[in-house]
């Protein structure tokens, strides 16, 4: 069935270039999508908007978003964007059109299969801390050499010839570990700044918010407006088992811990990942000290709202690194993580810059002295540990904004 599947996609995929054949390329039309087609955030999302705003200075005539959820597509038509569906004849012109394919998850972020004879570019969802692509234990399968007689076959046997594409990573040494994780020859590795990560270095950045994402950035400001400070809470999600929020499952416990939170004047701001589809939270997401975003929001809207981020394994708090913030770590399952979960590329000491808890006693230990004293606190503990590593990651971020990545795409 594989054999067949493969003859099936290279017979569409020679069909696809006999007709884009005759449609021309052009350099000005860029084309994005991402996480399935289902969700507008992350590194697609802010790289759409920011090419948008400012496709007069990069050169563009159109940037098009293509998606498969008919409420992204409503609401970017609303606001002048140019959307389409991932099947509609106007999509499958634009993809014919389009000298540049943008994704940040996977293939069908877009459709994928008319992506031949373009510019395949997938900018991925973070510098990773847990196990991805060929370091997963389950992972078996390795790529042949690039160029071989396999690798051409994997290629002409892929959706839209996906198998070969350009992958963004951060700096050289993200170049490294991302490259060996997708095992993506380093000349096909593009060096500049995640999109996500501009809002970061330019607060007075005015980018386009979906209106459901808009409501709670409104009621969170309002919020801090009336004295309360603001903790992230962003723990990844479990291949295995369940996430339990704060390492917990007891009810009484959370509310009473949220109790505090309200009588410190703390608010507490979740967000599960997306991909946690079997995570349970219980009655306490309706306490008052508690505000739970929607599961598919764009994270990234919010951070410059946050005080303090709390998190376990996710690639988060490398972009938090930029805010120049304290940074909680609270790995309550480490060694069930580490050894029979996802697992970790690094060692977790060495790149984790900031306090470990490992249950609400010890979190609320150090909650209790304040924000303005935790943050002293991380500055003289943590914040050469987290310098170090952010410029490690992502080098000379100040450098690495739109124009550089758009310009590093067009001398592909």
């Amino acid at each position: 069935m594989k054999v067949v599947k493969k003859i099936i996609i290279a017979t569409i995929n020679i069909v696809i270039f006999i007709v884009s054949l005759t449609i021309p390329k052009s350099k000005k039309i860029i084309l994005v999508g991402g996480w399935f087609g289902e969700r507008f955030a992350d590194n697609s999302k802010h790289f759409f908007i920011s090419t948008f705003e400012s496709k007069d200075k990069l050169t563009f005539d159109k940037v098009v978003w293509i998606t498969r959820n008919t409420e992204i597509y409503n609401e970017l038509r609303k606001n002048k964007f140019l959307v389409f569906k991932a099947w509609s004849f106007k999509s499958i012109w634009y993809h014919f059109r389009a000298k540049y394919h943008v994704i940040d998850q996977t293939l069908t972020d877009i459709n994928p299969f008319f992506s031949i004879r373009s510019i395949r570019i997938n900018l991925w969802h973070g510098f990773p801390l847990k196990n991805i692509g060929i370091f997963m234990k389950n992972n078996c399968v390795r790529k042949p050499q690039y160029g071989s007689r396999k690798w051409i076959i994997d290629k002409i046997t892929s959706k839209g010839y996906w198998y070969d594409y350009y992958l963004l990573a951060t700096s050289e040494f993200s170049a490294n570990i991302i490259g060996n994780a997708f095992e993506v020859n380093r000349e096909r590795i593009i060096i500049s700044g995640y999109p996500r990560n501009y809002i970061a270095l330019n607060e007075d950045s005015n980018l386009f918010i979906p209106q459901n994402e808009e409501i709670y950035r409104e009621r969170i400001q309002a919020i801090i407006n009336e004295g309360y400070k603001i903790i992230g809470f962003l723990p990844t999600f479990r291949d295995k088992r369940e996430t339990m929020i704060f390492g917990t499952d007891n009810i009484k416990e959370l509310e009473g811990f949220l109790d505090f939170c309200e009588e410190s004047k703390l608010k507490i701001v979740g967000k599960f990942h997306f991909a946690g589809k079997n995570d349970k939270f219980g009655e306490f997401q309706t306490h008052e000290a508690f505000i739970n975003l929607p599961s598919d929001a764009d994270v990234y809207t919010f951070l410059n709202l946050f005080d303090v981020l709390i998190t376990d394994y996710s690639s988060i708090y490398f972009d938090f690194l930029l805010w120049r913030k304290p940074i909680i770590f609270f790995p309550y399952d480490l060694e069930y993580y580490r050894d029979q979960d996802r697992g970790l590329i690094f060692d977790y000491e060495e790149y984790t810059p900031g306090p470990k808890v490992f249950n609400l006693d010890e979190l609320k230990l150090i909650l209790s002295s304040g924000i303005e004293s935790l943050s002293s606190n991380y500055k003289t503990k943590y914040q050469k540990q987290a310098n170090d590593l952010q410029d490690k990651i992502f080098g000379n971020v100040e450098e690495l904004g739109i124009e550089h990545l758009v310009n590093k795409i067009k001398k592909i």
